[in-house]
């Protein structure tokens, strides 16, 4: 019977582990409102709201911007989105990550066409 529900604890740790890896990374930039984006910028500190507002952007519809540190932080923090160079733009959404780019014409071009214009 002890044996058991140690095989079992140890399942269940293995489980919530591994499913909560990506969650943890990702907690704070994922709205939990559907057409609400976070937005992690490597290596570009001239990004903010009021960049993305001259660019016609609605800032209301983004609910975070997050510069880390430097590069080996992203790519430790946010491991799952693959960051390998900077500058660099990651668009999360309601449900993870929907545009990674080293582009911030992409970026821009994205957002735009995503978020509804005023």
């Amino acid at each position: 019977m002890k044996k058991k529900i140690i095989v079992l604890a140890i399942a269940i740790f293995a489980f919530l582990y591994g499913c909560s890896e990506e969650e943890h990374q990702l907690k704070g930039l994922i709205s939990d409102k559907e057409g609400i984006y976070g937005l992690y910028i490597v290596g570009d500190e001239q990004v903010d709201g009021t960049r993305l507002a001259n660019e016609g952007i609605d800032e209301s519809k983004i609910h975070m911007i997050y510069h880390p540190k430097s590069l080996e932080v992203a790519q430790d923090s946010l491991s799952t989105a693959g960051i390998d160079k900077e500058p660099a733009y990651v668009v999360l959404d309601n449900k993870g990550i929907s545009l990674k780019t080293y582009d911030y014409d992409e970026l821009v071009k994205f957002l735009k066409s995503n978020i509804p214009q005023k």
